[in-house]
């Protein structure tokens, strides 16, 4: 016998409880801790039970129980029915293929004896109570059942018959990722159309798909150009449903699946390949989030990828000599195409063709929050739906379900046993909304610190300037009137850019990224444009929104200036040009700028369709030179008494800078201390100012008049 023999029993707690196991361990295999260790197994991984006639995945667990001989595992009755196994039988465990992945479509099927078909309306009731079990049990396992669960003063019994469309794998419940769907009699195992239905919020990429799949089983016509690459990707954030489309082409019945994915080896790729391509029946082959594969930090990536490069090869070759692809389908999926993709995969014959999964607009919302039923009252049905969709800017399909699932458990917590007389309302959806945020946000900061116009003295032109871009300055509903891509504010240093900045996104009610430039900038070449790239692409995802870029200078500095010729200045620029110039929806991301140096500016700036708003910001005018002191007042506890005359305060600080007067007022009360306060604060504000010099010179302000006259010559 070796050291991966071991010798087959029911766990303890099955043994005790055969009617109602606990599903919480029934994927599990429990093993000796000392033979756990010395085996390579790491707890709450994948591993592999075999017999002579199959194999299965289960997850690895050390036993709890370290009294049970070395050669002893403990495993579920279900799993114990999944593997055909006996009872003392042997059966070899090995470590698996890392983590357990999540699960995506599980199908469960009723078992109910003599069951009344379930209504269309109490499917969604059914999925939802259903997913919650699921999770209790945290990881599925083919094979698992829940009998007699009573809802809605209904009793059925479901059984999980596969997961991922496979019924030989274990995979952990995934809150918003993880769907149950029922099975029926009339659902086919082999022989279907590669076609995918349609999915909501995603039409115009379903059919660019079905397109590229009505290529195969037919030869290429004379006048056309083929493309013999049997490979696709499909890309998109976190969330947008690259895995779920994954088992709907899983779920067409085209043909056997085979999933490639973390762990595996070339050897193993090469495989699968010739296999594949030598058989008759077709074949899909599946490699969810390709980066686990042949990511930068895959000791064997380079070998990995050259195998998946040369089992595509084969395909587009046996294409060309018959003159119609093989019945062999190859789908990827990841992030970003063009980061994650090496280039020796992205050659002709290989992965040629890709799919973008954009995060969804408000139509792609409502279809997807639709396509859910929710089981809101049918009076405000429509509405909530509609209300619901022009509030989610940047939730995917997955966060969208996510939100409906937290308002389901809101709502049992609610009314304790949800029914047809006890609908969800908006407290609930408004409960999912505050717990879940968008999934492409997780790690930026989308609102800036709460900035209001009131906020801000003075500047009124600046303000009904910057005012006039929005249609509607507030409310969520804000959207842009045929405005500029591009807002350059510029002016002396201190004057409260950043701060109007601020005051435009929080009053607007956009999201709002806020980067200073030289934030961007890196060493290493092309990791600044690629910071360029992937902030414009969040913003969009995140539309509409605001990009706010201060010592905009740092980054768009002229191609013809000091410094402004180096390599990786020049292609920060041109990034930054390119993501301008892409937008192909007016009016979803704007960008903002602010910068001391305007001179500095490349003139390649002034083309239409940049910046075509110029707007300055001068010195604070008495009002905001009032609202400055009056503030920094309050802030440091100078006295009310009347005694601080914040009008003659003004006066005697024309000329200079928000900044320079708020380091006055901090000046005058450290120096009030210093005095142990027998000085009066009026007395010694004034003092402050006196002996504060003006950084901003007539000189300085004259400059920024004449670079406006050549900028716009």
């Amino acid at each position: 016998m070796g050291r991966d023999d071991f010798k087959v029993r029911l766990q303890p707690q099955e043994v005790a409880n055969q009617k109602n196991p606990s599903h919480k361990n029934s994927a599990k295999v429990f093993i000796h801790p000392t033979t756990f260790a010395q085996g390579g197994f790491t707890t709450a991984h994948l591993c592999n039970v075999e017999t002579e006639t199959a194999r299965w995945e289960a997850v690895a667990w050390p036993a709890p129980d370290k009294n049970v001989a070395n050669n002893i595992v403990s495993i579920s009755r279900a799993l114990q029915k999944l593997a055909s196994l006996e009872l003392g039988q042997m059966a070899k465990v090995t470590p698996g293929n890392g983590p357990v992945p999540d699960a995506g479509v599980v199908i469960m099927k009723e078992t109910t004896v003599e069951p009344i078909p379930l209504p269309a309306s109490e499917q969604t009731r059914w999925q939802y109570h259903l997913e919650s079990r699921l999770e209790v049990a945290e990881y599925i396992l083919p094979g698992i059942s829940f009998d007699e669960i009573v809802l809605n003063g209904s009793r059925r019994s479901f059984v999980v018959i596969s997961v991922n469309n496979r019924n030989d794998i274990v995979a952990k419940y995934a809150p918003g990722s993880t769907v149950v769907e029922f099975f029926n009699d009339e659902t086919k195992t082999t022989g279907g159309k590669l076609e995918v239905e349609s999915v909501p919020g995603m039409q115009r990429q379903i059919n660019e798909l079905n397109e590229f799949f009505s290529d195969f089983d037919v030869e290429f016509e004379g006048y056309t150009t083929p493309t013999y690459s049997c490979g696709i990707v499909i890309h998109g954030s976190h969330g947008t449903g690259k895995s779920m489309l994954l088992d709907h082409i899983a779920a067409t019945n085209w043909g056997r699946v085979i999933r490639l994915g973390y762990g595996d080896k070339s050897s193993t790729v090469q495989s699968h390949f010739k296999t594949a391509l030598e058989q008759r029946s077709p074949t899909i082959i599946l490699i969810d989030d390709i980066t686990k594969l042949i990511g930068k930090d895959q000791s064997n990536r380079q070998v990995v990828v050259e195998a998946i490069g040369e089992g595509l090869d084969a395909l587009a070759s046996k294409a060309r000599q018959q003159n119609t692809r093989p019945n062999v389908l190859v789908v990827a999926t990841c992030l970003d195409f063009l980061n994650d993709i090496p280039h020796a995969l992205q050659r002709p014959g290989r992965f040629e063709e890709h799919i973008a999964l954009p995060v969804p607009d408000a139509k792609g919302r409502k279809e997807i929050i639709r396509f859910h039923k929710p089981t809101f009252s049918e009076d405000v049905f429509d509405q909530y739906i509609s209300d619901l969709g022009d509030r989610t800017h940047a939730y995917t399909g997955a966060d969208l379900r996510k939100v409906l699932y937290r308002a389901t458990k809101s709502w049992r917590k609610r009314v304790g046993s949800p029914s047809k007389s006890h609908p969800l309302i908006w407290d609930d959806v408004a409960k999912g909304l505050q717990e879940v945020r968008p999934t492409a946000m997780h790690d930026i900061n989308l609102k800036p610190p709460t900035v209001r116009w009131s906020d801000i003295g003075g500047y009124e032109e600046v303000k009904v300037s910057l005012q006039r871009v929005l249609r509607h300055p507030t409310g969520p509903r804000a959207r842009m009137s045929k405005p500029p891509k591009g807002v350059l504010l510029y002016g002396p240093p201190g004057c409260s850019k950043t701060m109007t900045a601020q005051a435009m996104a929080t009053e607007s009610d956009f999201n709002f990224f806020a980067v200073k430039g030289g934030e961007l900038l890196n060493m290493y070449v092309g990791e600044t444009e690629r910071s360029i790239r992937n902030l414009f692409k969040r913003a969009r995802e995140a539309s509409p929104s605001i990009i706010f870029f201060d010592e905009f200078d740092s980054i768009a500095g002229s191609r013809s200036g000091p410094g402004g010729g180096t390599s990786g200045g020049v292609q920060a620029l041109t990034t930054l040009l390119t993501e301008m110039d892409g937008f192909e929806r007016i009016g979803e991301v704007f960008v903002l700028a602010a910068t001391n140096k305007p001179e500095l500016l490349d003139s390649a700036l002034r083309r239409p369709g940049r910046f075509d708003e110029l707007i300055y910001v001068p010195l604070p005018d008495t009002k905001a030179r009032e609202a400055i002191f009056i503030s920094k007042a309050k802030e440091l506890g100078f006295p009310d008494d009347g005694s601080v005359d914040v009008a003659q305060l003004a006066k005697e600080a024309e000329g200079y800078s928000g900044a320079e007067i708020a380091r006055i007022c901090d000046k005058a009360f450290w120096d009030a201390g210093d005095e142990g306060e027998t000085l009066p604060a009026m007395e010694v504000l004034l003092a402050a100012i006196r002996k504060t010099p003006k950084l901003v010179t007539q000189d300085m302000l004259d400059h920024y008049s004449e670079w406006r006259e050549n900028f716009r010559s």
